[in-house]
């Protein structure tokens, strides 16, 4: 009886009863899409690094031998070590000149290049070369093809033997992108014996221990005598961080946009639930005088919120992983290099979603258990009308100039709080929403802009092969009216001789002033740096604890002096990290420059035709790479607009349909007094639209934060200024407030077969 009872007041408010089940799918099916990528992308991860042996620290220094490898592998904790070259060289000019990363073995026991295709590296095979399988797939380069790499003043050409990849490349991006593009970045894997005996200088070992690898560096620096740069963990390698990063934005936001469709089903639930119970109040009373006991009469409204949030959270934990993560695999498998990541799913979703329906559920207990505390004699007697006491609004000054409308709604409003309250804050999350998605296309063209007209103050980009003398550097400046730029990795930190734990791995870039290459201050307005200082990047001097005027410690991955600069200015930079200083500074340390590129305003094409010169980019070049690596904002423009629109939506027509019918005896009345259909949908559309607006003016000032927090979320290699413009905001307000009003005529027709008959009757 129960039973059909439940399916009859299902159908008899069916969209309050729909709404339930949709924000429980749509809650659920945001947090198993995230998670599913999240969950896959962490099994297939271990996997891969486990398959690899993956390094978990890295030694850097000048020269390593068996001496110091054979130390290093005497330390308790540390099980293997391995000796290897690391060198930064180019690819050929048909190739864009792409960055290169060399590594010259002569064994594999720690982080193993993982064969894709052909066969599996040789360090003994002096005639082949393993090459890195995105690179390879976007270039067309096949197994058995000749590759040349130039690096150290050689040009190895070498057969691919096999396609690869390594954990510590599951992030790649060349040094002149803003984002991933394989048609820049690539490494390669050689023997070491392809180098003259006179070249191979291990400046690297990698060690596998058994905990975190900086807790040795106390027996490391023992065992070496100091006599290394510095030593590095997973967190200080760009390419593997910037996964965890991303893995962890993903995971943050499957809770984030989960609890705003969680939030407004409770509300629905409340309202919904205390109008049901108190429309069935009789009932209540007859079933309990003729000996159900309220314990069961409990439990039956209590189904009504566990089985829609039951269905509603199943059927979006199947579309979560099937849809949502299947499309967000597909979308970052293309940035990211894991094998086989595949959508994941564990337990924690059923956890999630059975918290969801206890939540739901719960709320329903608490919509319910005050009407069963009535007796049944009372129970079976309507409920006393509600006293009418003035409204808060009464007390206005100008109350009796306002017209019947207004007067009407605020009254209303006054009286059904949760209500008026549901539809505020629905509005307001989905004005939120709206700004986010549209913001982040603001934000994408205002670092654009940054980027390419403020910090990048020139037309065309010469990148410098290592084969390129000071001389000819000097000489194509001149020729080209241009500025050289030097680039490569450093260590900083806030104190001399520091610990690991207080060491950033990031980037020097040399200048020489001319304003070509600029540097932006925290405000992002180019500034030059002040002679004898160095620009240090925002993020990393808070890391640090550094401030203008204090002092940073620096050194190169190849020396082991620690240089001390004065930071003259705190800089904001969207891809780079690290310290920028004048070439007459950076020379002061007895270093020497060697300029990586050359930028200026004046045609530089014909440089292409120098042997020392690597390639030639225009500034559109750049863009056009840029544009197209951002095109992902469109995917999460096109979600933010549909959660947008299904939140509005359920929530504005929610409140307008438990408007309507706790009001129909009233619009039956005002019929009765002569008010036609037309007037009476402007009282209710009035009251939305009301609501609609507190929602907006409410959400305009809290969808920058998301959106910021969104962005750093990214980690500390990427500093990305969020940004939404006036237009933005404006567009998001006209969404909501076109999508209240085309609710508001969702009622329309109900308003016109009001039957006043009968309406008027049920209330003697």
């Amino acid at each position: 009886m129960l039973k059909r009872k439940m399916l009859r007041d299902i159908k008899a408010n069916f969209a309050q009863f729909f709404s339930i089940m949709l924000l429980s799918l749509i809650a659920m099916w945001c947090y198993t899409g995230f998670q599913a990528n999240v969950i896959g992308g962490e099994k297939a991860r271990k996997t891969f690094e486990d398959n690899a042996v993956f390094a978990d620290g890295w030694i850097y220094g000048a020269d390593f031998g068996e001496e110091q490898l054979k130390k290093i592998s005497d330390i308790n904790g540390i099980d293997k070590v391995q000796l290897r070259t690391e060198v930064l060289g180019k690819a050929d000019e048909k190739y864009n000149t792409a960055e290169m990363y060399c590594y010259f073995q002569k064994n594999t026991d720690v982080t193993i290049p993982l064969t894709t295709e052909g066969e599996d590296f040789d360090p003994d095979d002096e005639e082949g070369l393993w090459l890195f399988s995105k690179f390879a797939e976007t270039w067309g380069i096949h197994v058995g093809d000749k590759f040349t790499v130039h690096v150290m003043g050689l040009d190895i050409e070498k057969e691919v033997k096999g396609l690869i990849v390594t954990p510590e490349y599951e992030f790649a991006c060349a040094s002149t992108d803003t984002d991933t593009d394989f048609h820049n970045i690539g490494f390669a894997y050689l023997s070491q014996k392809v180098l003259p005996e006179e070249m191979r200088i291990n400046n690297e070992m990698i060690f596998t221990c058994d905990d975190k690898a900086l807790s040795y560096e106390n027996d490391i620096a023992k065992a070496l005598d100091d006599n290394y740069a510095y030593l590095a963990d997973r967190n200080s390698i760009r390419g593997w961080y910037q996964l965890s990063d991303e893995l962890a934005q993903h995971n943050s936001f499957s809770y984030i946009f989960s609890f705003v469709f969680v939030a407004i089903a409770l509300l629905v639930i409340i309202t919904t639930m205390k109008r049901m119970i108190a429309h069935q109040r009789t009932q209540i009373g007859t079933l309990n005088a003729l000996g159900m006991k309220k314990g069961k009469i409990l439990r039956h409204y209590l189904s009504y919120s566990f089985v829609l949030s039951l269905i509603g959270c199943l059927l979006g934990i199947i579309l979560g992983i099937f849809t949502f993560g299947r499309l967000m695999v597909d979308m970052f498998s293309q940035f990211y290099t894991i094998p086989g990541w595949k959508p994941g799913f564990n337990y924690k979703s059923i956890i999630v979603a059975a918290i969801l329906i206890l939540i739901c559920t719960g709320t329903s207990y608490f919509s319910c258990k005050q009407i069963l505390r009535i007796h049944p004699s009372e129970a079976l007697r309507p409920a006393a009308a509600k006293t009418a006491k003035p409204c808060i609004f009464e007390k206005l000054p100008f109350w009796n100039k306002l017209s019947f409308n207004a007067r009407y709604n605020l009254r209303d409003i006054s009286r059904s709080k949760m209500r008026a309250f549901m539809g505020v804050f629905g509005t307001c999350m989905g004005m939120m929403i709206m700004s986010l998605g549209l913001g982040a296309y603001d934000t994408l063209d205002y670092v654009r802009n940054w980027y390419f007209n403020d910090i990048q103050n020139y037309k065309y980009q010469v990148l410098l092969n290592d084969s390129c003398t000071p001389e000819q550097a000097e000489e194509l400046k001149k020729e080209t009216d241009g500025e050289l730029v030097a680039m490569e990795a450093i260590s900083i930190a806030a104190k001399d001789h520091p610990t690991s734990d207080g060491i950033i791995t990031c980037r020097l870039a040399v200048t020489e002033g001319e304003q070509l290459y600029c540097v932006s201050d925290t405000e992002l307005d180019t500034t030059p740096i002040p002679k004898g200082t160095v620009a240090l990047t925002m993020k990393q001097a808070k890391k640090l604890g550094l401030s203008e005027g204090d002092n940073v410690y620096w050194k190169t991955t190849t020396g082991t002096k620690w240089n001390e600069s004065k930071i003259g200015l705190i800089s904001r930079h969207p891809n780079i990290t690290g310290i920028t200083m004048l070439r007459e500074d950076y020379e002061k340390t007895d270093l020497t420059f060697r300029p990586v590129m050359l930028v200026s305003k004046n045609n530089c094409e014909n440089a292409a035709d120098k042997d020392y010169v690597s390639a030639v980019h225009s500034m559109d070049d750049l863009i056009a790479a840029f544009d197209k690596m951002m095109e992902i904002m469109d995917l999460l423009v096109y979600f933010m607009v549909i959660f947008s629109v299904l939140l509005i939506v359920i929530v504005l027509y929610n409140s307008g349909n438990l408007s309507f019918n706790e009001r129909e005896k009233e619009f039956a009345t005002l019929k009765v007094l002569g008010f036609k259909s037309g007037a009476i949908r402007k009282l209710l559309s009035t009251q939305n639209l009301w609501l609609s607006i507190l929602g907006v003016i409410f959400g305009i000032p809290i969808g920058r934060a998301p959106l910021q927090a969104m962005m750093d979320s990214n980690g500390d290699a990427v500093d990305w200024p969020c940004y939404i413009s006036p237009l933005s905001y404006l567009l998001a307000a006209i969404f909501v407030m076109t999508v209240s009003v085309l609710v508001s005529f969702l009622f329309s027709r109900r308003i016109k077969r009001i039957d006043m008959v009968e309406v008027l009757k049920g209330m003697e």
